[in-house]
């Protein structure tokens, strides 16, 4: 016994550019076919289409993470231009991937360590708007561009930046490390209260630790100077 068809609304279906394709194929095919024969055509060319748009993804996540990985080695070898050519190519080349999206934190890493700052924040803003889903690296990328503040001069709003990071970060030692780069900042622009405030909660959350005993000092210091 046949079993009824599940209509299956595109609301159901995830919105991206590979299901809207195939969606716009199914209708173009469902317009041009005699009535008989359109719905057996369409299912079967939709089908292909499908098939062929994931093939088509997973070959570009290949290809994208054999750039990476490559990137990698050359790295290692220091060759930092051979490097950053990979990752570029799998960045604009194979957009949307998960490794394009890790290609474009690791260029957004060697610029910054090469002093282009003004173009790794571009990137580390790219990596947060389009790719993000890893934990680990959203905390580097937004870390990346509070860094990117503070070379900049923009004390202010790196120490913010910092601190949105240490809200984020996935483990305590990590959380008290972008606090203190928070407070160095807070510093640096001026805000000397803010920053007593932060090292006070760094000295008072973290006693035992080494970044307490940083906090603690930092803040004696600002007192000194402060009397």
């Amino acid at each position: 016994m046949l079993r009824p068809k599940k209509h299956i609304t595109r609301q159901k279906i995830k919105e991206d550019k590979f299901i809207t394709q195939t969606l716009q194929t199914a209708d173009w095919v469902k317009r041009r076919q005699r009535p008989l024969i359109a719905g057996g055509v369409a299912v079967v060319i939709v089908a292909v289409v499908v098939t062929s748009l994931i093939s088509a993804r997973r070959a570009a996540e290949r290809e994208a993470s054999a750039l990476v990985l490559q990137a990698g080695y050359l790295i290692e070898a220091f060759d930092l231009a051979g490097a950053r050519a990979n990752l570029n190519e799998a960045r604009v080349r194979y957009g949307g991937s998960r490794s394009a999206g890790r290609a474009t934190f690791m260029l957004a890493q060697l610029l910054f360590q090469e002093g282009e700052t003004d173009s790794a924040r571009s990137l580390y803003q790219e990596y947060l708007s389009d790719y993000g889903q890893s934990d680990i690296l959203r905390v580097g990328a937004e870390a990346g561009l509070a860094a990117c503040l503070e070379e900049g001069g923009d004390f202010l709003a790196a120490a913010e930046a910092y601190r949105r990071t240490a809200e984020r970060a996935p483990n305590k030692t990590n959380v008290a490390r972008y606090l203190l780069q928070a407070g160095r900042c807070y510093r640096l622009a001026g805000d000397v209260a803010q920053a007593i405030e932060i090292y006070q909660h760094i000295a008072d959350t973290y006693p035992n630790d080494a970044e307490g005993d940083r906090a603690r000092i930092e803040k004696a210091l600002l007192e000194r100077q402060g009397g």
